[in-house]
């Protein structure tokens, strides 16, 4: 096994009962508290990114930050030469002549989009844990490479090879399915703000961490102008010395069924957290057809249960067993159509009324996140932030109920900042914080 200094990440790894291991806080640890920095193996942009972001840096292009393209294959662009250089060094002078064929290829283009960004990310890799062709699965390097090699392969072992973008190797193929055989299940989706824009090997955060539905940590990622992204595993809430610190493989608001499948099928484990035992015995029923007298009485029912009001709230309660506790008539809203359906008519009316709507189906919305989300998960925060900004422009629009609406946009202004404030800056510059600063000089808030 490679060693790993696990000194600057506040966790040791200890033995799990079902798990290879288990990460383990070694001392007390705060909400907010940046639990680990794990910087990037390797990463690739998707194609809607390309020609937007840095390949190198992942900054976003502005008119102060000028992105320029490769000349000797055009397929990628640069904030800088010393981004360019950077690359070249790390793969970019392995693959520079054979992208353009590459990605024109039919191998290439029948791929999936989600495919289509791992062959990039898999020659990548390869160019640059084997520059100079020699191709062997032996070793065991003590850097970020060797813990690549050192994490469990997924289950998916039958599933076909990526093409590749690289010189053909007798070697290369078997070296490359080895490498591949990892990527379904430690590999992560890179967000600024929660907009996916790329694809990540990040081998410490997938040696050290194990999912939960109910986490108690997530990631996020910190974009630094000439450097490479890195991410960041924070505290969502206090973590107590000694209990596992855990983070999200997949969107813990997904139905039970649909997370126990996508954990099966892609990382080949049933989980077992405090979320998916309180609800595998619930039967979901679809909801009430939406604007009628029975929908309306189940949603008041939630933001009763959830946000203990049902026309407003000030706070949160920062309660961790909502889901375990919930009265099984509140079933319907955790049917697979509920969420995507509520968060339809939330974002429609917010954005053409009528705001009146939009702030009801907007707390409904938030009393949900409340109960399928853990206390301070990010989303939360992005919810209230949206609120909040629906809100101030009823405001805008609304003189004679203006002072109500006001309360209420400054009430999900406070929710949204101290969610977002435990997350952190994040991604590109400005984001969710600057809007919270921005909003409360419009409101006059403190």
């Amino acid at each position: 096994m490679v060693g790993l200094d696990l000194t600057p990440a506040h966790v040791r790894l200890e033995t799990h009962l079902t798990a290879r291991n288990k990460a383990a806080a070694s001392s007390s640890l705060a909400a907010g508290t940046v639990i680990l920095v794990a910087p990037a193996l390797s990463t690739a942009l998707v194609q809607a990114a390309k020609g937007l972001r840095c390949d190198n840096c992942h900054r976003l292009a502005s008119d102060v930050v000028q992105l320029r393209k490769c000349t000797g294959c055009a397929s990628y662009w640069y904030c800088g030469r010393q981004c360019q250089s950077v690359q070249w060094k790390a793969h970019h002078r392995r693959i520079c002549k054979h992208i353009p064929r590459f990605v024109a290829s039919r191998e290439y283009q029948i791929l999936s989009s989600q495919d289509q960004v791992d062959a990039v990310l898999l020659s990548h890799l390869l160019a640059q844990a084997y520059p100079s062709s020699q191709y062997t699965l032996t070793g065991a390097e003590d850097d970020l490479l060797g813990v690549f090699k050192d994490l469990i392969k997924g289950p998916l072992t039958h599933a076909p090879a990526l093409p590749m973008c690289l010189d053909t190797d007798p070697q290369l193929a078997t070296v490359a399915r080895d490498l591949y055989s990892r990527f379904g299940n430690n590999n992560f989706v890179i967000h600024s703000h929660f907009n996916s824009y790329a694809h990540g090997i990040f081998p410490l955060a997938s040696r050290l961490f194990n999912h939960s539905c109910a986490p108690n940590a997530a990631t996020k990622y910190v974009i630094t102008p000439f450097e490479p992204v890195r991410m960041e595993v924070v505290a969502l809430r206090d973590i107590a010395e000694g209990e596992e610190v855990t983070i999200p493989y997949l969107d813990p608001a997904l139905p039970v069924e649909i997370r126990r499948q996508a954990l099966q099928l892609n990382y080949g484990f049933s989980c077992s957290c405090l979320s998916c035992c309180a609800t595998q015995h619930i039967s979901a029923v679809p909801p009430p057809r939406r604007g009628s007298t029975e929908l309306d009485d189940l949603e008041g029912r939630l933001r009763r249960y959830a946000l203990g009001d049902a026309e407003r709230v000030a706070e949160l309660r920062e309660v961790s067993s909502l889901l375990q506790k919930m009265p099984v008539e509140l079933a319907p809203v955790l049917h697979e159509s509920y969420l995507p359906a509520l968060s339809e008519a939330f974002s429609r009316t917010s954005h053409e009324g009528p705001h009146k709507e939009a702030l009801s189906t907007g707390l409904t919305l938030l009393a949900l996140y409340a109960l399928v989300y853990p206390v301070n998960y990010p989303q939360i925060g992005m919810h209230a932030l949206e609120l909040s900004k629906t809100a101030w422009n009823a405001v805008v629009t609304h003189s004679e109920t203006s002072n109500a609406l006001e309360n209420d946009a400054k009430s999900y202004l406070v929710i949204a900042a101290h969610v977002l404030s435990i997350y952190g800056e994040e991604g590109d510059e400005g984001g969710p914080l600057a809007e919270i600063s921005l909003l409360r000089e419009m409101l006059g808030s403190s």
